[in-house]
């Protein structure tokens, strides 16, 4: 062991405190964004998140120790499965909770006990436990290896599959996605774009509403008899890319036939009971199952200055789809029951432990001949209006609320048949009657189950539009105490043999004047559904969506989706980002994150005290059990069980020594033969190691200071966030952000205020990209044809030169208790001690030679004073503060 570490620790030995530094550079971490890469190289776009269901996920190999997996996502969470078979079966007893839903981003740094697991088990293991996405595709498996040897970067790249990424495919069938799986190619890239290709929409045209109206077709789901879909689909984007603009009336409809070639004409809607709308999600219309179908009620335009604007949403929506064409069991067939595995009958759901849902949607029993295909198209009709130049138009923003976790599930719930239901559960006339109670604001999340609750602390309530399934009863939100009704969403069957008997065609949906329904966040709500349980039904969902005013207000001035940034010649050093002192960085805040988590807004359980103490819990320091698996209490907890995260982190899990020399834990690394435990060495034949530097959190033993790159590394997290808060519209504000902060990283004639060296430094490196970045506005997908282009035209007025300079010299100053001397300041003033120190030296030899030569030609007896020499200013020290303290001199 001991030889196998020198090797690691040869190069550490030789400059400690910069082996991080450097391993970073030469031997550091990988990070990979899970689902970052499409199949054919490209990056995903945002507004497709990356960890996600109806994704088909390639296996990510060459990892190691170290490296890390990062998940971002939306309305999911993250779990390590036990073993190969427990993902294959969608299994998650025994599996490991790791981020749970709102918790995005997450990332997972992986271990030696990983590398290990990927060895016992083929790889190690992620799902997603919300409602059946685990069967629809939210899985992936990476592979761990431990190196042999030390090996930098270029080794890794020049393994056979490179550098670590994680690739994906959307739009595949099963059969398609195991053999993506498998290496090999998939025809989802070309199916993909030429699918996208045949979504068209008519012309703008001007309506007698005052809007503009365009009718687009989606690209054709060739369906045969008993067929399901749920994949992503590239709709064509019906509003106008270089602005946003107000929405109007959206309405939409499933449609098939022969289009005369030219027109969007030639097809004609399909009935409901001929294709089944599981559900839409999207944003291009708002998404809905079957009760949305033809209605425009759901997506009406709000009461001006009220509105919803474009540019955000994006182009894509899942299509879950049904074709029920000669499927005589359609009602199994819809609700997506679970078969037999060796006879693929129906599984008898008379009892409330079997289960359905999308993790057994697939393709149903058909009477007919599997090769009578049809194409359909989804059709949908948008219109919409400029924002108005007399006054802004108030945003609408959209809040999202569930009733599974009632039955502690998550967006997919079971109704059991009525005399299996639970006694609380019941209602006369053999109905399940589920309710949810708590404040409005821990109620509803934003958007679709995204971030925690970021609206108005007085709501204004504009609309309420609720999803359910076949045999929805209805759903209601209403104050808890007076009863007093706030969305009233009762439920219509059709009964048209020929169209749609026995399925939801309809859902009541209420929209408000905007004084109608006014009320604190704080308001206790209880969110009522119900459903006919006279017979079993699974995979249901119950869901509202809700409309309320948010605080943003927009001009037309603003609507631009491009910000009209230019070069200045003054840098305002007020407009850059706050300097970060060191001792702000060394201690974080702190809290009990249960009030803001799933367990206590889905499960009702807010207060860690009671959390800590229930007896599901283990208490501090062990878990909480719950039918979604075990939730570490110190992690929901850290406050109240005196569990918060050290002001610092050890660095052996990042270090070569982990990586390349297996040993990872500090505990081990402590306690090893060769270390002398906290505060001593790590003994080898290269030479010894301080304990501290490599696990300064296990030891207790953090730095009083920070250096300069964690400095930089917050100011730059701060940069970001204040650039998407501040350009979330193209406002004055905005552009004169974008313009300085661009100025001021690519040169400039005048400066005002004194820049901190970190500050500048993270704007040279980093401050031109950024402004690009934030100037285009809305969804990537607007952008996805444009032409790059990084040349910004100088403001009106100033006649910036393309290679200015900076004419005077910056003064910096420094944050007490950082070392945050400007690394080019300091290149250069070495560079200038050294050229004196040289030419001090190479003065004295001249002088010594020119005196020699006297004293051989005159014989006399000249004593140069060479002491004179050394205080005549020729000669200089530079000190500089080294990371451990220690002043070195040059």
């Amino acid at each position: 062991m001991q030889q196998c570490l020198a090797i690691v620790l040869g190069p550490l030995l030789i400059a400690q405190h910069n082996v991080l530094q450097v391993s970073g550079e030469t031997f550091g971490p990988v990070t990979v964004e899970v689902g970052g890469s499409l199949a054919d190289g490209s990056s995903a776009s945002s507004e497709v998140p990356y960890w996600s269901e109806a994704v088909c996920y390639r296996p990510v190999t060459n990892l190691r120790p170290g490296d890390a997996l990062k998940f971002t996502y939306g309305g999911h969470d993250v779990w390590r499965m036990a073993s190969e078979d427990h993902l294959e079966n969608c299994d998650f007893s025994d599996a490991v909770r790791l981020a749970g839903v709102g918790e995005s981003p997450f990332e997972y740094v992986l271990t030696e006990t990983d590398a290990q697991r990927s060895a016992e088990e083929e790889g190690v293991h992620f799902s997603c436990s919300v409602g059946a996405h685990c069967s629809s595709g939210q899985r992936l498996t990476v592979t761990v290896d431990s190196p042999l040897a030390v090996e930098g970067i270029e080794d890794r790249e020049s393994l056979v599959g490179g550098l670590p990424r994680s690739e994906f495919v959307v739009g595949v069938s099963a059969d398609d996605c195991v053999n993506f799986q498998s290496g090999g190619q998939v025809e989802s890239d070309a199916f993909r774009e030429a699918n996208a290709a045949l979504s068209r929409c008519t012309d703008p045209v001007l309506g007698d509403d005052g809007r503009m109206h365009v009718s687009c077709l989606s690209g054709p789901a060739t369906m045969s008899p008993g067929g399901v879909i749920n994949s992503w689909r590239t709709m064509h984007y019906p509003y106008p890319t270089d602005r946003r603009v107000v929405v109007g009336e959206r309405t939409w409809e499933f449609v098939s036939g022969n289009l005369v070639e030219g027109t969007l004409e030639g097809v004609e809607p399909v009935p409901v009971n001929q294709l089944y709308v599981h559900h839409l999600s999207g944003r291009v219309v708002l998404g809905q199952g079957t009760e949305g179908v033809r209605r425009s009620e759901p997506d009406a335009p709000f009461p001006i200055p009220y509105g919803a604007l474009t540019g955000d949403e994006g182009d894509k929506m899942i299509f879950h789809i049904i074709d029920l064409r000669g499927v005589d069991e359609w009602l199994e067939c819809v609700e997506c029951r679970c078969r037999d595995p060796d006879d693929g009958t129906y599984l008898n759901v008379g009892s409330a432990d079997e289960t359905g849902g999308v993790s057994c949607c697939t393709n149903c029993t058909s009477t007919l001949d599997p090769l009578e295909n049809v194409d359909y198209q989804m059709r949908y009709n948008v219109s919409y209006s400029e924002v108005p130049e007399e006054s802004p138009i108030t945003v609408v923003q959209m809040l999202t609320t569930d009733i599974s976790p009632a039955v502690g599930k998550s967006i997919e719930y079971d109704v059991p048949s009525f005399e299996y239901l639970p006694a609380d559960q019941r209602k006369d006339g053999f109905i399940q009657r589920l309710e949810r109670t708590g404040k409005f604001r821990d109620m509803f999340q934003k958007e679709f189950f995204g971030d925690a609750y970021d609206g108005p602390d007085t709501v204004r309530l504009l609309r309420c539009v609720a999803h359910m399934h076949i045999a929805a009863i209805g759903m209601w939100l209403q104050d808890a105490e007076t009863g007093e009704m706030l969305c009233n969403g009762v439920g219509t069957h059709g009964d048209d043999p020929e169209e749609d008997k026995g399925f939801l065609t309809a859902i009541h949906v209420d929209s408000y004047e905007p004084d109608e329904k006014v009320f604190d966040a704080d308001r206790e709500v209880t969110l009522v559904a119900e459903y006919n349980a006279t017979e079993v039904h699974t995979g249901v969902m119950g869901m509202y969506f809700i409309f309320v005013s948010s605080d943003e207000q927009v001009r037309s001035s603003d609507a631009s989706l491009e910000v009209p940034m230019c070069k200045d010649e003054v840098c305002d050093v007020s407009l850059l980002p706050a300097p970060m002192a060191a001792d702000a960085l060394m201690a974080p805040a702190c809290s009990d994150l249960l009030a803001d988590s799933p367990a206590c807004k889905f499960g009702g359980v807010c207060l860690c005290e009671d959390f800590v103490s229930d007896p599901a819990s283990t208490g501090c320091g062990g878990v909480f059990s719950s039918q979604m698996g075990d939730i570490e209490v110190n992690s929901m907890c850290a406050l109240h069980c005196d569990a918060c995260p050290k002001t610092c982190k050890d660095e052996l899990p990042d270090s070569p020594v982990c990586s390349f020399g297996s040993l990872c834990s500090c505990e081990e690394f402590v306690s090893h033969p060769d270390s002398t435990g906290c505060g001593g060495v790590f003994s080898s034949d290269w030479g010894d190691v301080e304990v501290n530097s490599m696990c300064a959190a296990h030891c207790d033993a953090c730095p009083d200071t920070v250096g300069a790159d964690v400095i930089q590394e917050e100011i730059l997290e701060n940069l970001e966030e204040d650039l998407s808060s501040m350009c979330k519209y193209a406002t004055a504000d905005c552009e004169r952000m974008l313009t300085n902060l661009y100025t001021c990283s690519k040169g400039y004639k005048k400066r005002i205020g004194v820049l901190d060296a970190n500050v500048d430094a993270v704007v040279k490196k980093h401050g031109d990209r950024l402004a690009l970045k934030h100037s285009k506005l809305g969804s990537p997908t607007l952008w996805r044809n444009a032409e790059a282009s990084t040349d910004v035209a100088p403001c009106i007025g100033v006649a910036v030169e393309e290679d200015d300079e900076i004419v005077d010299v910056p003064a910096f100053f420094a944050q007490e208790g950082s070392s945050n001397l400007n690394t080019g300041v300091l290149f250069m003033g070495i560079l200038v001690a050294v050229a004196v120190v040289g030419f001090a030296v190479l003065t004295v030899q001249k002088i010594r030679r020119e005196r020699e030569a006297q004293i051989d030609e005159t014989t006399k007896n000249v004593a140069i004073d060479e002491t004179t020499l050394s205080g005549t200013g020729h000669e200089a020290s530079f000190s500089i503060n080294s990371p451990n303290g220690s002043d070195s001199s040059v």
